[in-house]
């Protein structure tokens, strides 16, 4: 397969394992696994070989061992390098995963079945995967939780606000009073009302002179 359909396939493979294994620094990660996902083809022409020694699972020794000092970056490399013999197996030659101890190429499917390279069916296979790295990088950067955060907090902004214009405009309610005196004294009283502002008022209770 093409590099950016192997980088796509890298990257996919990567956010999966970093989801699965609760992993930080994700950009940091799609950056080390789309760069060693080009490594098998890269050595091999080198050697001025199409698929040999750059394609042997044998590699995954040595990103074992970077795994062992930097756990993050050997994961990295790891899903980066396995998915692109993964996907190379899947490809109308396949891919010789045991070289240099045995040199046949391994497939996945019949031949019929297998991905042609530069053509539209690894073409497809590229969009298919860019289709499934969008949600899981939202998913696994936190980018999404970020966007619900920041809804919520517009919700509830929205809702005090709301809150508040009911409650300066409360001059246009009506409201009723109830007012219950126990009064032991005899004689009659003079009950008065006197509004002071929109939040209190005043209830003045005094006797009534006889005669008065």
């Amino acid at each position: 397969m093409r590099e950016y359909t192997h980088m796509a396939g890298a990257i996919l493979f990567f956010l999966i394992f970093a989801y699965l294994l609760n992993l930080n620094n994700i950009i940091l990660g799609i950056i080390f696994a789309g760069w060693i996902s080009v490594f098998p083809d890269v050595i091999d022409k080198l050697i001025g070989k199409h698929k040999g020694i750059g394609h042997s699972i044998f590699w995954v020794f040595i990103f074992v061992l970077v795994a062992y000092y930097n756990f993050f970056i050997g994961v990295a490399l790891l899903t980066g390098f396995l998915s692109h013999l993964f996907f190379d197996i899947f490809t109308t030659n396949g891919c010789p995963i045991l070289y240099p101890i045995i040199r046949t190429n391994f497939v996945a499917l019949k031949r019929l079945n297998r991905v042609r390279t530069t053509t539209n069916q690894e073409k497809g296979v590229f969009i298919f995967i860019i289709f499934l790295i969008v949600p899981l990088f939202l998913l696994t950067s936190g980018i999404s939780s970020n966007i619900n955060l920041h809804n919520l907090e517009v919700n509830s902004g929205d809702s005090n606000a709301n809150s508040g214009y009911h409650q300066g405009n409360t001059s246009g309610f009506k409201n009723t009073v109830y007012i219950n005196l126990d009064l032991n004294s005899k004689g009659n009283k003079n009950i008065s009302v006197e509004k002071i502002n929109d939040n209190v008022t005043d209830v003045i209770v005094k006797d009534i002179e006889p005669g008065g």
